[in-house]
C-alpha cells in the first residue's frame, strides 16, 4: 500500500476479520542500543509515534517485559482510544536480532470512561542487524480499535499509522546516539 523513501507498508487479511494486518519495513542507520532506547522511552513516544497521546510504563520485569498504557489521539469525530499491552523482549545471542512481541492486556488496569479501550491489539517489532551499522526494522500490527469505526477507516488508519511512525523513526532515534544498554549486545570493537 506504500513504498517510498525507504519505508514499505503492506496489508493482508487477518484471520476471519475484515480488519487488515499491517506490516511496515525500514532500514535505518542506528545501533541496536539506540533503537532499544527509543522503543523503551515511553514518555518520548508521543513525539514520534503517529497519533500517540502519550504512553507510560505500568510495570516491568527488567529488560524482559513491560506493561505499557498508551493513548491514541483519534481524529475528530472519533473518541480517543487507550490501550494496555505487554511487550516481551528477547534477543538471539548469535544473530543479535531483537524481537519485541506485543500482546494485548485490556483488563490490566481499570477502564477510563473518557476513552474507548482497544479490545484487541498485537504484533511485533523486529530489529535485525544489517551491514555497515544499519538495522532492518519490521513493525507488524493487527487489532480492533473498538467502538464504532467503519472498517475501511480502521484499515486506512492502521496503514497510515505504521507508515508515519516508521517515517518518524530515523530522526527520533538520533536523540539516542551513543545510548548504552545491558540488554542489547553490541559487537566487539573492530568487528
Amino acid at each position: 500500500v506504500f513504498n517510498e523513501g525507504g519505508v514499505r507498508v503492506l496489508q493482508r487479511p487477518y484471520g476471519e476479520s475484515p480488519l487488515m494486518e499491517v506490516r511496515g519495513e525500514l532500514r535505518v542507520s542506528a545501533s541496536l542500543n539506540a533503537l532499544m532506547a527509543l522503543l523503551r522511552d515511553a514518555p518520548y513516544n508521543r513525539y514520534w509515534v503517529y497519533r500517540s497521546g502519550g504512553a507510560s510504563i505500568l510495570d516491568q520485569d527488567g529488560y524482559a517485559q513491560a506493561y505499557v498504557y498508551g493513548i491514541v489521539d483519534a481524529p475528530w469525530p472519533m473518541q480517543d482510544r487507550d490501550t494496555v499491552v505487554r511487550f516481551d523482549y528477547r534477543q538471539d545471542p548469535r544473530t543479535r536480532e531483537i524481537m519485541i512481541t506485543i500482546h494485548n492486556f485490556p483488563d490490566f488496569v481499570p477502564r477510563d470512561p473518557g476513552f474507548v479501550r482497544v479490545p484487541d491489539f498485537g504484533g511485533f517489532w523486529r530489529l535485525r542487524p544489517a551491514e555497515r551499522g544499519q538495522v532492518d526494522i519490521t513493525y507488524q500490527v493487527h487489532g480492533d480499535p473498538g467502538g464504532w469505526v467503519p472498517v475501511w477507516m480502521a484499515n486506512y488508519a492502521a496503514a497510515i499509522s505504521v507508515r508515519r511512525t516508521l517515517q518518524n523513526l530515523p530522526s527520533a532515534v538520533e536523540r539516542y546516539r551513543g545510548a548504552k544498554s545491558d540488554y542489547v549486545l553490541e559487537p566487539p570493537p573492530g568487528r
